[in-house]
């Protein structure tokens, strides 16, 4: 998966997060139209790169934040930080 790609999938999956209730793994792929394997690499990245707190609610069973929020991604200019 190309860099540009891989963003577009966290972004998404970001979206899919903060929604709440998405489901297990399986239903991550079929929304992103990717494999499962696929999703449990982006739960790594968001995971170990974002610090982004993804658990599985086992009461829900669901993918979800722990806490809310979100990703922040893209070019923020110096005069707007």
């Amino acid at each position: 998966m190309k860099s540009v790609k891989i963003i577009e999938k966290i972004e998404q999956v970001d979206q899919l997060l903060q929604n709440g209730n998405v489901g297990q793994a399986k239903d991550f792929a079929e929304q992103l139209n990717v494999s499962r394997r696929t999703v449990f690499n982006l739960f790594k990245i968001l995971k170990e790169d974002f610090d982004a707190p993804v658990v599985f609610d086992r009461r829900s069973k669901s993918y979800k934040y722990a806490v809310k929020g979100s990703m922040v991604m893209g070019f923020v200019k110096e005069e707007d930080i």
